[in-house]
């Protein structure tokens, strides 16, 4: 059974950093963080989301994070669903999805006819460029709220991903020392890092690799600490992360066979996310008789109704708050799991399966932590 965690998630976080910068929230804040803010209140924020690391990374790495893991202040929660679209755009909205639109990683937009991968702004097949974010969602962002209040620039939104070596890797030394530099000028920050969710989407949660980057983000996150010990630091994930096994789609002729035409003709049988996966069906019979046979005992199965009824993408609402965009991109059935296993939709050749992901139902990958330095 899923529960949305209201007053204790991402939402709840974002709620209570507006509060603190006056801004009248949208939900109910997290009081734990109303109370950080009311012992800081002139202290600089800096808010840090190190992409994926979640509850059971940080216990898979404790002695990695000699610095980081003492310095745990708050358990708390994601959103539905536990992936990077829908909760980053959580904290930086004070929305939940059913209110903002950002629903998972490729959605249906039902103005232009396409399953578009959201951040990257392409369609399916990678071709067609189109703008969903600017041109259908239009979202309205902390930082731009906090700065309209105060009448000034007084918030920024630094993201490693813009900052590039010459073979376009990530220079994360670069996006650590920007974030320090604003820390002086700037009285809240957004710092979005997307390691470690970028290293372990092909190598799983245990890899050598991994350990490499929480033992350098630990390091940065001491350095940073200490060089401003007058500003306020906050850490947190958008949610965590699990090891998966791979479910090719393709291979299941009595599935394909029960999807839209519309759908395979574009070639997309799945939307949202492999783990949260929504299906436009023309055959209900044959898909539920599939489900009962193969995914059951994986997938929990949801209609479009039940998934609003149950508030799984955000608590019930007034109609005119909903987000019109996140009602086309949910289909005749949600299938979320609960198990180990994710849906890959192998339609194009050379894709490799993901070793590791999020977006289902599982503790694991709901479970954060609120980080807290210089509380003193």
């Amino acid at each position: 059974m899923i529960n949305i965690h209201e007053g204790n998630d991402l939402v709840a976080l974002s709620s209570s950093i507006l509060k603190r910068f006056g801004v009248t929230p949208n939900h109910p804040t997290l009081k734990e963080a109303d109370e950080l803010f009311k012992k800081h209140k002139d202290k600089h924020i800096v808010l840090f989301l190190f992409d994926g690391m979640g509850r059971n990374i940080y216990e898979t790495y404790k002695k990695e994070l000699k610095f980081i893991y003492p310095h745990i202040y708050h358990p708390f929660y994601s959103i539905y669903p536990p992936t990077t679209v829908a909760a980053t755009n959580a904290i930086l909205t004070d929305q939940y999805p059913l209110e903002n639109g950002f629903v998972g990683w490729n959605q249906y937009f039902k103005e232009e006819d396409k399953f578009i991968d959201v951040f990257m702004n392409k369609d399916k097949n990678k071709k067609d460029t189109i703008n969903v974010i600017d041109t259908y969602l239009k979202p309205k962002f902390i930082f731009d709220l906090i700065n309209e209040k105060a009448g000034s620039e007084i918030s920024v939104n630094i993201k490693s991903l813009d900052y590039r070596n010459k073979d376009r890797s990530q220079n994360f030394n670069r996006f650590f020392s920007e974030v320090d530099k604003a820390c002086k000028q700037k009285e809240f920050i957004y710092a979005y890092c997307s390691e470690p969710d970028h290293s372990m989407h092909p190598h799983g949660i245990k890899h050598w690799r991994i350990k490499k980057k929480i033992k350098y983000l630990d390091h940065k996150m001491k350095e940073i600490v200490k060089n401003n010990k007058d500003v306020l630091f906050l850490l947190i994930s958008d949610h965590g992360f699990i090891d998966v096994e791979d479910i090719d789609l393709r291979k299941d002729k009595e599935l394909v066979e029960s999807i839209k035409s519309f759908s395979k003709e574009k070639n997309s049988l799945v939307t949202v996310e492999g783990r949260f996966a929504s299906f436009f069906v023309d055959d209900k019979e044959k898909f539920l008789d599939n489900y009962n046979k193969k995914y059951k005992d994986y997938f929990e199965l949801y209609t479009k109704e039940e998934i609003l009824s149950n508030e799984i993408l955000g608590p019930k609402m007034d109609i005119k708050n909903i987000n019109k965009n996140a009602l086309d991109t949910l289909g005749d059935f949600i299938l979320i799991a609960k198990d180990k296993y994710i849906f890959q939709d192998n339609f194009e050749e050379g894709g490799e399966p993901f070793k590791g992901a999020h977006a289902g139902m599982t503790k694991e990958e709901m479970e954060i932590y609120l980080t807290v330095f210089n509380d003193f």
